[in-house]
């Protein structure tokens, strides 16, 4: 049992339907029910349920794995650990993960989104000022970005998640397989030729529509303090090796 946790943004839509192909993979991906996978908002289970899914899957000669499933991690990780089951991070270069957060919360508020609108304004708004940073809306999108990826990112990292780069997992056969635990005649056409590249959160249309946000100033200021330090986004870099 794997759990492949991610925030998002990191290929996670690529890498389920490359294990969707393998016969034996039972693969969830941005759902909180294994047993049916019904979007995440769309029905849920407990943690600890979740991954009595993930064992009954498994004890049915399945191999269950589960991506993005934004459970908290100090709920998630120990629960699968428990069953003996693996818990690692997905990560990816953090810079194009906030930029491909950014696209896709800026489609979400442009399109009307209310609740994203409104998780912006709550995350950035009193954010911004004591920063030096102008409370517009490229502004506070981009901030809310950065502050999604990174909050997740660093708290994962935090309690111990090991972690291992998309950008690695989709070129290299051989750290697929170990990442995934598939045979070595496990098919994947994916590194036969046959690559798969699902780019799920593009939003050019919606993004071009915008000021340019201030992003090395956001970059250059953003902290988040976790266990009573302040951590940038070149600690992060530092950690993930960027």
């Amino acid at each position: 049992m794997i759990i492949a946790e991610s925030i998002g943004f990191a290929a996670t839509h690529s890498i389920t339907e490359i294990l969707s192909a393998v016969d034996e993979v039972d693969v969830s991906h941005g759902s909180q029910h294994f047993a049916d996978k019904s979007p995440i908002g769309q029905g849920s289970q407990s943690p600890e349920d979740f991954v009595t899914s993930m064992a009954q899957a498994r004890d049915d000669g399945r191999h269950p794995v589960a991506l993005h499933t934004l459970f908290h991690p100090q709920q998630l990780k120990p629960a699968i650990e428990a069953a003996g089951g693996s818990y690692w991070l997905l990560v990816r270069d953090p810079l194009a993960q906030i930029e491909s957060c950014y696209a896709w919360i800026a489609r979400q508020t442009l399109t009307g989104s209310a609740p994203h609108f409104l998780q912006v304004l709550n995350t950035s708004i009193a954010a911004l000022p004591p920063a030096g940073v102008q409370a517009s809306l490229p502004n506070a999108l981009y901030y809310y970005a950065m502050n999604h990826v990174l909050s997740f990112n660093f708290l994962a990292v935090g309690l111990g998640a090991p972690t291992r780069k998309m950008e690695d997992l989709l070129s290299d056969e051989a750290a697929f397989r170990e990442a995934f635990e598939l045979a070595d005649d496990t098919p994947l056409p994916h590194f036969d030729g046959n690559s798969v590249h699902r780019a799920s959160h593009r939003a050019r249309k919606e993004v071009d529509a915008l000021a340019e946000p201030e992003r090395e100033v956001i970059q250059d200021r953003y902290t988040l303090n976790f266990g009573g330090r302040d951590y940038r986004l070149a600690d992060m870099q530092m950690l993930l090796g960027y």
